[in-house]
C-alpha cells in the first residue's frame, strides 16, 4: 500500500471513528437503552481495526498528538450520562462523606447516620448496604472530585486525562508505532474512561511503568510505581513477585503495601455484612473464565455448600505458583508483569469491561496483540444490562460467556507474542 493511500484510509478510519463515538454520546443524551451504547461500541472496532491496519505505514507520532486525540475522541463522551456503570455515583459519594468527616470504609451508604447527607447521588449508588472496596489512592481522587464541586463530569475528566497521559506514556516507551495509536483510540477505554468515568486506566499506568522501570533497573521508581497502583486498586499486588530477586526493594514495598491497605482491611471485619472488602473477596462474581470452571469441578467433588469457597482457594493456589514460576524462571520484568496481570484476570472470579484497562498498557507495550481483541470481546459482558436497568436482575447467558472466551482463547493461541514463562536469555 502507497503512502497516500494509507493516510487516506487512516483518515477516513479516523472519522468514521469519531462520528460513531460522537453519535453515541448523542444517543446517550437522547436516553436510548445501555445495549445501544454498546452494539455502537461494538461497531466503532470496525473502524478501529483499520486503523491498526494502517497505523504501521505512517510515521510514528509525537506523545502529545497521542495524548491529544485521545482527549479530542474521549470528549464527546463526556457529554453523556454514565449508560454503562453506576461506579461514579459511589465515587462521588465516598468523596462527599469523606470531606463531612465520616468514614466510607465503615459506613455503608445506606447507614442512618449519613440520612442526612442523601441526596441524587446517593439514589444512584450500587449495593448501598456495603461499605468501600477502594484503596486510599483512589479515595484520595474521589475527594478531590468532591473538592472541586462532585460534577459526574469531573470524575469522567480525570479518568479521560488518565487516559491521555497513560497514550502519552506509551508513545514514548513502546518500539511500534501501532502501540500508541492502538491504545489512544482504543474504543473500550475511551468509554470506560469517558463515559463511565473509571479510574482503572490511572492502575493500569502505574502497573505498566512498574514493570518498565525494573526493566529499567530504576528500582526506587518502580517500588513507588507498585506502591501507587496497590493504593488505587489491590490488583497491585500481582506485581510484587517482580521484586523477589531486590529483597530490600521487596521489603520496603510490601511494608508501604501494607499501610495503603490497613483502612480497607481493618475497618471492619472480614466477616462483617458491612465490609466492602470481605463481601468483594467472598461473593461477587460476574463474567469469569477459568474460574467458572474450577467452581463447577469443586461443585462436582464437595458440593454446593463449599465449592465457592474451593473454587477461590484453588485459583489463589494457581496464581501463587505461576508467581513463584515466574521468579524461578527469571521471565522479564515487562513479560512477567504482563503475564501475571493475564492470570488475575483469567483466574478471577469477577472481570468487569474496565478490568481490561489493567492490561491493555502493558499488553501493547509487550507487543502483544490479544489483549485488543478481548477488549473488543469483553462487550459481551454488558449483554445482561437492559435487564438489570428495567428490573434489577443480572443474568448473563452462560452461551454469551462461552462465546467471549473462545475468542480471547484463539487470540492468545495464534497471537505469535503471547504471554509465556520464557525464561530470561543468557548473557
Amino acid at each position: 500500500m502507497t503512502a497516500r493511500r494509507a493516510q487516506a484510509l487512516f483518515v477516513v478510519c479516523l472519522a468514521s471513528l469519531g462520528c460513531i463515538l460522537a453519535g453515541l454520546s448523542f444517543a446517550a443524551r437522547s436516553g436510548c437503552r445501555p445495549s445501544t451504547v454498546v452494539a455502537g461500541l461494538a461497531v466503532s472496532f470496525i473502524p478501529y481495526a483499520g486503523l491498526l491496519a494502517v497505523s504501521s505505514s505512517l510515521r510514528r507520532p509525537p506523545p502529545g498528538s497521542l495524548a491529544a486525540l485521545a482527549l479530542l475522541f474521549g470528549g464527546p463522551l463526556l457529554l453523556a450520562p454514565p449508560l454503562l456503570s453506576d461506579d461514579l455515583y459511589r465515587y462521588l459519594w465516598e468523596g462527599r462523606i469523606w470531606l463531612e468527616g465520616f468514614n466510607p470504609y465503615r459506613l455503608a451508604p445506606d447507614d442512618l447516620a449519613l440520612v442526612p447527607l442523601r441526596d441524587e447521588v446517593w439514589l444512584k449508588i450500587n449495593n448501598p448496604a456495603i461499605g468501600s472496596i477502594y484503596p486510599p489512592l483512589s479515595q484520595l481522587l474521589f475527594v478531590v472530585a468532591a473538592w472541586f464541586g462532585g460534577q459526574v463530569w469531573m470524575v469522567k475528566l480525570l479518568a479521560l486525562l488518565a487516559h491521555a497521559v497513560t497514550a502519552g506514556f506509551v508513545a514514548r516507551i513502546a518500539k511500534s508505532s501501532q502501540a500508541p495509536i492502538a491504545l489512544a483510540l482504543n474504543p473500550l477505554l475511551l468509554s470506560e474512561s469517558a463515559l463511565n468515568g473509571h479510574l482503572d486506566i490511572l492502575c493500569g499506568l502505574a502497573l505498566l511503568v512498574t514493570a518498565w522501570a525494573l526493566a529499567q533497573q530504576r528500582y526506587a521508581r518502580a517500588g513507588i510505581a507498585a506502591c501507587a497502583a496497590i493504593g488505587l486498586k489491590v490488583v497491585g499486588l500481582a506485581l510484587l513477585p517482580l521484586f523477589a530477586r531486590r529483597p530490600k526493594v521487596l521489603l520496603g514495598v510490601s511494608f508501604a503495601s501494607v499501610l495503603l491497605l490497613v483502612p480497607l482491611a481493618a475497618s471492619r471485619a472480614p466477616v462483617d455484612p458491612v465490609s466492602g472488602a470481605g463481601q468483594f473477596a467472598s461473593r461477587w462474581r460476574g463474567n469469569e473464565s477459568l474460574f467458572a470452571l474450577a467452581d463447577w469441578a469443586s461443585r462436582q467433588c464437595v458440593g454446593d455448600a463449599s465449592a465457592d469457597l474451593a473454587a477461590r482457594s484453588m485459583m489463589v493456589l494457581a496464581f501463587l505458583l505461576l508467581c513463584a514460576l515466574v521468579v524461578k524462571r527469571r521471565v522479564p520484568s515487562l513479560s512477567a508483569a504482563r503475564f501475571l496481570i493475564w492470570s488475575v484476570l483469567l483466574l478471577s472470579p469477577q472481570v468487569h469491561p474496565w478490568y481490561l484497562a489493567w492490561l491493555l498498557p502493558i499488553e501493547l507495550v509487550a507487543g502483544g496483540s490479544a489483549g485488543l481483541v478481548w477488549s473488543a470481546a469483553v462487550l459481551c459482558a454488558y449483554a445482561p444490562l437492559d435487564l438489570w436497568v428495567s428490573q434489577g436482575v443480572w443474568r448473563m447467558p452462560a452461551w454469551l460467556q462461552i462465546f467471549e472466551y473462545s475468542i480471547v482463547a484463539l487470540a492468545l493461541i495464534v497471537d505469535p507474542l503471547r504471554p509465556t514463562l520464557q525464561a530470561r536469555p543468557a548473557t
